[in-house]
């Protein structure tokens, strides 16, 4: 692995345009949607817009979270949508402005009067969670108050309804952006029971193991603004529902 990372860096950025742009991540529409879906994930194609008149030829590919944040970092991926900046990442490459924002809500059954208010509240909830996930420096504070139930693998926001429903868990964690899209959020099923006070930033970030990633950042920064003076960007996102970030 530590060879392949040294190869990676060393390779030139002429070189790497050669070969596709592999960008992964676990599903969470609209951020990351299934490869099999009828529609790429948005931040997809903001990136194809982008990225490919510039030479580049993306292969987006769906794995577990903790497979993609192993890939980006030894170069097997060259970048991982919707990624928060933390200082495990420092060494990545993060363009200026994040391709999506949103706040960290906690969703019960439909029939539960209990409501997030910070840590207190927390106490003696069973909240599931994605194994490896980080939601942001406020919410990962306040849930080492509660009993963290963790699924991993693919869909786990999914697969925490299911224990949701199951009442094997009080909540779940999850971007209101993705609970809206997925309609999980409504009244028939699942109730918002309290968000974050901020939203978050996430980016499609760059692996450090790529001798272009900077420019890859730059590049799809400087795309991204392109695309808001264009129009084309607001087109995007309201396909998707979403305002611009």
């Amino acid at each position: 692995m530590r060879i392949a990372i040294v190869l990676a860096v060393l390779l030139p950025a002429a070189t790497w345009a050669e070969q596709p742009l592999v960008l992964v991540s676990d599903p969470w529409c609209p951020v990351a949607c299934a490869a099999s879906d009828p529609r790429p994930v948005y931040v997809v194609e903001i990136a194809k817009a982008v990225l490919e008149p510039a030479g580049y030829r993306i292969d987006y590919q769906i794995v577990p979270f903790a497979r993609a944040e192993a890939m980006t970092n030894s170069g097997d991926a060259a970048g991982f949508i919707g990624v928060l900046k933390l200082p495990k990442r420092q060494h990545w490459a993060f363009p200026e402005q994040a391709q999506a924002q949103s706040r960290v809500c906690f969703y019960t059954r439909a029939d539960s009067r209990w409501h997030y208010a910070g840590a207190a509240s927390l106490k003696n909830q069973r909240v599931g969670t994605i194994r490896g996930y980080s939601y942001g420096t406020e919410i990962d504070g306040v849930l080492r108050h509660a009993k963290v139930d963790q699924v991993s693998g693919l869909n786990g926001f999914k697969r925490g309804l299911a224990k949701l429903q199951a009442k094997r868990i009080d909540a779940v964690v999850e971007y209101e952006l993705v609970a809206q899209y997925q309609q999980f959020a409504s009244n028939a099923l699942l109730r918002n029971a309290g968000c974050s006070q901020m939203a978050d930033q996430l980016y499609l970030a760059f692996s450090p193991a790529r001798s272009d990633a900077p420019q890859l950042a730059r590049i799809l920064n400087e795309g991204v603004q392109r695309l808001k003076k264009t129009g084309e960007l607001k087109k995007i996102l309201q396909s998707y529902g979403i305002n611009e970030p």
